[in-house]
């Protein structure tokens, strides 16, 4: 089948049966999460937040992800040697069936997933897509990364965890989570807005502990 970044949002919801709800007891629990760790970092994240402001807007696809996205989630520490790590541009393969039961395959590139393993990703639990200036953002970032957390849904063989996502335009930060056949998806966080940096930072943070205890 088509690679990752050729799907769009509703022929992922069409081919495989699954459906957005307003909200769920998942991602309330995401928004509302508070680590008062943020604060130790205020001065870094105040300087990348003034960075992304003045150049949210002229920034190609590299410099977002390498002067911001990059940074920002240095600061949570994806990282727990002989447990699971952060990837970088993995390759993402299964074998899976449509909701009509017919065979196919789901093969893709990720630009960054949290997963077990040393080398390749073993188990996923956490997807970061779509570095994409907000003036050039003209694909579907949103089925992009379903598509891929619907990969991982069915690698992960049955252990039914909630799989964790966002998707990045410019400034503007948007988390999923993907359950069984639903899936939901947050209010979209500014971050050049140091309220809503802090809690973009809170929420990567969530993600780690909930690794932490699935590992």
């Amino acid at each position: 089948m088509k690679p990752f970044e050729k799907w769009k949002t509703e022929e992922v919801r069409m081919t495989f049966g699954i459906q957005q709800v307003e909200t769920n007891a998942l991602m309330e629990d995401w928004c509302d999460t508070f680590y008062e760790e943020v604060e130790k970092h205020k001065e870094r994240v105040e300087e990348l937040r003034i960075r992304l402001k003045r150049f949210a807007n002229f920034w190609s696809e590299e410099d977002i992800k390498v002067f911001f996205i990059v940074p920002i989630i240095d600061i949570v520490n994806f990282y727990s040697f002989g447990k699971y790590r952060a990837f970088m541009e993995a390759t993402i393969a299964v074998k899976t069936q449509d909701a009509q039961g017919n065979p196919c395959e789901l093969r893709g590139r990720v630009e960054f997933v949290v997963a077990t393993g040393e080398q390749d990703p073993q188990t996923p639990f956490f997807f970061l897509n779509e570095y994409k200036p907000q003036i050039k953002a003209v694909s579907d970032p949103q089925g992009q990364l379903l598509i891929a957390m619907l990969a991982a849904q069915v690698r992960n063989n049955g252990k039914n965890l909630p799989i964790y996502g966002l998707y990045n335009i410019g400034q503007f930060w948007f988390f999923l989570i993907l359950q069984g056949n639903e899936y939901v998806s947050s209010k979209a966080y500014d971050a050049t807005d140091i309220e809503d940096l802090k809690q973009i930072i809170n929420m990567l943070r969530y993600v780690k502990a909930h690794i932490e205890r699935n590992v």
